[in-house]
């Protein structure tokens, strides 16, 4: 995908379907600060067009669907993906090293929630960069310096953070590297939350607005989720 990126680091993030869309499940709306119910014609560039595109066919987008999808931005109508739509059907796959789940809409659009796939690693190993795991020692599941990510072709936000669950509990720690791309506006406004109530879910996410047509603001989020189940991922787009 292309302009419109910001790169942060520090803070907090998350990811999930369901009610807020959790990996496999259809995604809330985003809240739109203005009290629009819709996005207006966005006239994109040839640049936008074309990384748009690229991220629709990544994920086995043909032409004509790319082509329909894009004609749809350009009438101001939202795709099924980011409406209170069910979806179709959910695939899960793995693509570029991120253990994708895919939710499906009838219109040809998508929301791919995705972690990292860990690689396994001594706990003496030294200097891992990448997404790492230690498999599970006395009963806890640990995750390092993993890769969360939520995309849709025209709007992809992630970052990075280390996790860990077990039974009776659960922790995000580390959260960096934080990024949002979209094509379809421009991106800014950026905090960082995460949860504060006690329990063993614990979530963290990073949040943004997109200004479309310079004036409609959207709030959105990327977040990660751990419970004493794992980790999954979530965005309201």
């Amino acid at each position: 995908m292309s302009p419109s990126k910001i790169t942060l680091r520090g803070g907090a993030f998350l990811v999930a379907a369901a009610a807020l869309l959790m990996i496999g499940a259809g995604p809330a709306s985003a809240e739109m600060a203005t009290g629009q119910t819709s996005p207006p014609p966005i006239d994109l560039t040839s640049q936008q067009e074309a990384s748009i595109r690229a991220e629709l066919q990544r994920f086995g987008v043909d032409a004509d669907g790319q082509t329909a999808l894009i004609d749809k931005l350009k009438a101001g109508d939202e795709w099924d993906s980011t409406t209170d739509a069910a979806p179709t059907s959910v695939t899960k796959e793995v693509i570029d090293g991120v253990d994708y789940t895919i939710s499906w809409y009838e219109d040809g659009s998508f929301l791919a929630g995705g972690l990292e796939v860990p690689t396994t690693q001594s706990s003496l190993a030294r200097g891992i960069q990448g997404c790492s795991s230690s498999g599970t020692s006395a009963g806890v599941a640990y995750r390092t310096n993993c890769l969360i990510i939520v995309t849709n072709g025209e709007t992809s936000g992630q970052f990075r953070a280390s996790f860990s669950w077990w039974s009776t509990g659960t922790t995000i720690y580390d959260v960096k590297s934080g990024w949002v791309n979209t094509d379809i506006g421009v991106a800014g406004a950026t905090s960082f939350s995460s949860s504060t109530a006690p329990g063993t879910t614990k979530w963290t996410q990073l949040n943004w607005t997109t200004t479309v047509d310079g004036w409609l603001n959207l709030n959105r989020y990327v977040r990660l989720t751990v419970t004493t189940g794992g980790p999954s991922a979530s965005a309201n787009y």
